[in-house]
């Protein structure tokens, strides 16, 4: 299992914080409520548009449950080699009509330029998942009182394409997040507060 919480805007912030000792946290099991526990850590490399990071991922336990719970910074998903910033901008690129590789091009070095499969992967897993994201900001709005019409924000027309669908997951987070948050992105502001399985 996994928790993703905001440890810091970047690699070297989080590193400068938590390279040696783990955050100052405290959290419940989900399935049983019994306070966990610290449990050690593993090593991660995250990848960013100039270097490659090694950071430590602090993990805690539930003795009644025996399980553990690893602790993702912000800027991080499961499984995920790169940052999700890195990710984001590929994506925001290619939505703006940018081919897949000249998305590519513009968001890593050469040395740390990930391959064009990869590109596709990350444009289909979001084309899968904005819609339901989209649903949940749309919930969280009207939860806090937002008054706008949501739906007249869906992109006009007959035919519709997965990328309306993405365009106006944009437009509604304008409406969540008024001010860009441009060290970190949408998408890791989102991923610290999305259901697990719906992460961007």
């Amino acid at each position: 299992m996994f928790k993703i919480l905001h440890f810091g805007r970047s690699c070297k912030a989080y590193l400068s914080l938590y390279k040696d000792h783990a955050p100052k946290i405290k959290l419940c099991c989900e399935a049983c409520g019994r306070s966990l526990h610290k449990h050690g850590r593993y090593y991660r490399s995250v990848t960013t548009k100039h270097s490659i990071y090694r950071i430590p991922i602090y993990r805690l336990y539930c003795p009644d449950c025996r399980s553990t719970v690893s602790l993702l910074p912000g800027f991080l998903v499961p499984w995920a080699r790169f940052a999700t910033w890195v990710r984001e901008a590929a994506i925001t690129r290619k939505l703006l009509g940018l081919s897949y590789r000249q998305a590519r091009k513009t968001t890593t070095v050469p040395a740390l330029r990930y391959s064009h499969s990869t590109m596709r992967r990350w444009w289909k897993r979001h084309i899968r998942t904005a819609s339901s994201v989209a649903l949940w900001v749309a919930g969280q709005l009207v939860s806090a009182g937002f008054d706008g019409d949501l739906l007249r924000m869906y992109p006009p027309g007959a035919a519709k394409k997965p990328e309306d669908t993405l365009l106006w997951l944009r437009q509604l987070l304008s409406c969540y997040t008024p001010v860009y948050p441009w060290r970190q992105g949408y998408f890791a502001l989102l991923n610290s507060r999305l259901p697990g399985a719906e992460l961007l």
